[in-house]
């Protein structure tokens, strides 16, 4: 089979879909390029550069949730009856205000009014973007393009962040200087302005769009149903756990400086969607025949076991690691959850169910935000036990797992196999023709007693993460009423040389302020010349170690070789750090002065004494001090 060449590709599928709509993707570029640009960085900031309390940095996106979530209520009948290009104008002239207000907010109260209004901008505009597809595309083409609407968002999430990271890399911008990154998306916001102005062409208004009326209707018929109440709470219950990777995750990394000083923030919001973008579509396919409410339970149990090896081993490679499995998991809950409703509602009311879907997102972040954000407060911060908060966390995360698998055993499996038969009976077919495949460990969720096991591990996982101890917790400066770079980087240079003979040492001694991050030291030497052809001066031997202000010699900071040459590469432990700073030494010595061979005639071999050699240290200290 011969593929179709990028090209061609890409010119067959522009021309599948009309202008308006490739206008509408282009403002989804640049909205979700702003709107993940401000996430990965917003508490950060709140807490280090703005000063606002730490709880409050921990609840600051709870401000903008309700408003996101709730205001497409009206957004959505607003355009129906003003037209589309002027409530997409008026959402992009908020937005823009709010991120430019966003990158000058210098209190706690400006920068949750400055939330807030990034809240009805997002409000105001997220229900627009999904209306102009389906009014530009057909029915045959629709499912094609919602693809690359969703594509599109996660390229956005990724890409925006990854270039960021790579100008801090690059050191074009500074990593804690916020102020650039918020202003950048208030610019993104004022080229979709001027594109809804001179380009976009009004959408046909049908008056068919969900008002307040419609959504209270949807409401009061899904809540009739005792089941899909339960549903909704236990799916809530996972996008409040979720919420902790947008506040918990990034505080507890930079608040207990778990993270290589060259790791920023904005980096963090790199691995998320770049996983969904290069796994979405083989994950999709792997699940797609298995029963959506076990798609849902593997999927909780995936981002548990991401959140345990987040919060347990508190190691940024690991943490990496973590959230890649984290993003497997949610990326398996959500559209599990929406399959899963799909059955559960009669045939006539899917859409009231499904148009109540932003109900459980909502309470969910809200309250996740809430509760989760205070429990990091007192226990991760407030205690020293990062550990400890994520043992809670994966506590309750067990017991929602626990709910979910109840929910199978008493409705689940029935609601399944009643959407099965009902579909055989429209469809036609045999019980074969719709029966799900699934691997061999989801058959543990038939079992009767397969909630014992996550019952038996939420006192194992407390217990043991209370015993692993507490953690430094780093708290910011005291802050002015300006945006400032509340740390730097500071190198520095070591550069010694000398003579020593055999068996001595000599000890060079460097002082180091602030907080000794990274150590790299190199020493070389080189034997003199024989001095005769049949003459061999062999190998001189030398040592370094480095010693703590303490004196300690850390595993790894010692050295010896025959070579040449050798070098120590050694990152300090995070929690030793805060004790770290003061006069550190570097010992070089000559350990073995190899001597000088001669041979002579009939095979007559001569040593020489070599008293000893020429040496040279270089090197670098990278520590982190206040600026």
């Amino acid at each position: 089979m011969k593929w179709p060449s990028p090209t061609s590709w890409f010119r067959d599928t522009y021309s599948k879909f009309p202008a308006v709509y490739w206008t509408a993707m282009s403002f989804e570029l640049m909205e979700r390029g702003a709107y993940y640009l401000m996430m990965p960085i917003l508490v950060i900031h709140a807490q280090y550069n703005v000063g606002v309390p730490l709880y409050m940095a921990a609840w600051i996106t709870m401000f903008m949730y309700p408003l996101q979530y709730g205001i497409p209520i009206l957004s959505g009948a607003l355009a129906e009856k003003l037209g589309y290009r002027k409530q997409i104008i008026f959402a992009f002239s908020v937005l823009s205000i709010a991120y430019m207000f966003l990158s000058f907010a210098n209190s706690t109260v400006t920068i949750i009014l400055s939330v807030m209004l990034v809240g009805i901008g997002i409000g105001s505009y997220k229900p627009l973007v999904s209306a102009t597809v389906a009014k530009s595309t057909s029915d045959k083409d629709r499912n094609y393009a919602y693809s690359i609407y969703y594509w599109i968002v996660n390229f956005a999430a990724a890409v925006f962040p990854t270039i960021w990271t790579l100008m801090e890399i690059a050191k074009i911008v500074d990593p804690t200087v916020y102020a650039y990154v918020f202003r950048v998306g208030s610019i993104f916001m004022v080229v979709n302005i001027f594109t809804a102005i001179l380009i976009f062409k009004e959408v046909p208004r049908t008056g068919q769009v969900r008002t307040v009326k419609d959504v209270g209707r949807n409401i009061s018929i899904a809540f009739r149903d005792g089941k899909f109440v339960v549903m909704v709470l236990l799916i809530g219950g996972f996008w409040a756990l979720y919420s902790t990777m947008l506040n918990a995750l990034p505080l507890t990394l930079f608040n207990f400086k778990l993270v290589p000083i060259w790791f920023t923030p904005m980096m963090l919001g790199i691995f998320n969607p770049a996983t969904i973008i290069l796994l979405g579509f083989k994950i999709s396919k792997f699940v797609e025949k298995m029963e959506s409410l076990k798609v849902v339970m593997s999927g909780i149990i995936l981002y548990l076991v991401g959140l345990a090896i987040i919060g347990l081993t508190l190691n940024w490679i690991l943490v990496i690691v973590g959230i890649i499995i984290v993003s497997i998991g949610e990326f398996m809950v959500a559209p599990g959850y929406l399959a899963f409703v799909s059955k559960l509602a009669p045939k006539e009311k899917v859409s009231a169910y499904i148009g109540t879907n932003f109900l459980s997102s909502m309470v969910g972040l809200v309250g996740g935000t809430f509760v989760f954000g205070g429990l990091y407060t007192i226990v991760g911060a407030g205690m020293g036990r990062p550990r400890f908060f994520y043992g809670l966390l994966i506590a309750i995360g067990l017991l929602l797992l626990i709910g979910f698998m109840i929910y199978y055993k008493a409705w689940g499996r029935e609601i399944i196999d009643r959407s099965k038969k009902i579909r055989m009976m429209q469809e036609g077919g045999s019980i074969e023709d719709y029966a799900t495949t699934e691997p061999f460990i989801m058959r543990i969720f038939d079992r009767k007693r397969s909630a014992i096991v996550p019952m038996l591990l939420i006192p194992i996982i407390l217990v043991s993460t209370f015993m692993m101890g507490t953690n430094e917790y780093f708290p910011p400066p005291s802050q002015t009423d300006d945006v400032i770079v509340v740390y730097e980087e500071n190198l520095i240079q070591i550069g010694s040389n000398g003579y020593l003979q055999e068996g001595a040492s000599e000890i060079i001694t460097v002082e180091v302020p602030g907080t000794p991050m990274w150590f790299n030291l190199s020493l070389s030497w080189q034997d003199e010349p024989a001095g005769g052809l049949f003459r061999e001066n062999l190998a001189d031997s030398f040592r370094i170690v480095l010693t703590s202000p303490e004196g300690r010699v850390y595993d790894g900071c010692n050295a010896e070789s025959y070579t040449g040459s050798l070098t120590i590469s050694f990152n300090t432990p995070p929690e030793d750090r805060p004790t770290l700073s003061g006069e550190w030494t570097v010992t070089v010595t000559c350990v073995e002065a190899g001597d000088v061979i001669s041979r002579g005639p009939f095979g007559l071999i001569t040593f020489e004494e070599d008293n000893g050699n020429d040496w040279a240290l270089t090197g670098s200290i990278t520590t982190l001090v206040e600026a």
